[in-house]
């Protein structure tokens, strides 16, 4: 799912990172699969429970866990765009200011709080096993 959304990221922020920020098309498409890379990293890391992910992914106000795992979001894509990317840090935290939200913000229209649809984007994340076998386990927890 986030490979799908890469395209839609591109068209809404695409231009705002390269005319505000001053990336070249090559940059803008590293920071773009820097930040689809932080999100499975992130999700998949430990700490990650479904009620915060499904906090996180949705249109209420975060709490505290999806506001720990968003700090952590940021700091993860922080070290891609210094480390990978090859940006200065403060052009770095240009681009996750701009990035971020958007990203969590599309992710949250696909996902809406909805427990399957997270499933969903888990699962693509961990293929057979990894995270599909996580979002397994954790939706089954959910729903006994």
């Amino acid at each position: 799912m986030l490979d799908n959304l890469l395209p839609l990221l591109k068209e809404k922020i695409g231009a705002a990172l390269m005319n505000k920020v001053g990336l070249d098309a090559n940059k803008t498409d590293g920071a773009l699969n820097a930040a689809a890379s932080s999100v499975k990293e992130v999700i998949s890391g430990k700490g990650a429970d479904m009620s915060t992910l499904l906090n996180l992914f949705s249109n209420a106000s975060n709490n505290q866990g999806a506001n720990a795992l968003l700090s952590q979001l940021g700091q993860n894509y922080l070290g891609k765009l210094t480390g990978q990317v090859g940006l200065d840090p403060s052009k770095a935290g240009s681009v996750k200011d701009l990035v971020i939200p958007a990203l969590t913000g599309l992710l949250s229209d696909k996902i809406g709080g909805n427990a399957g649809a997270l499933q969903s984007v888990l699962g693509n994340l961990g293929g057979s096993g990894g995270l599909g076998n996580v979002a397994k386990g954790l939706l089954g927890k959910l729903f006994k």
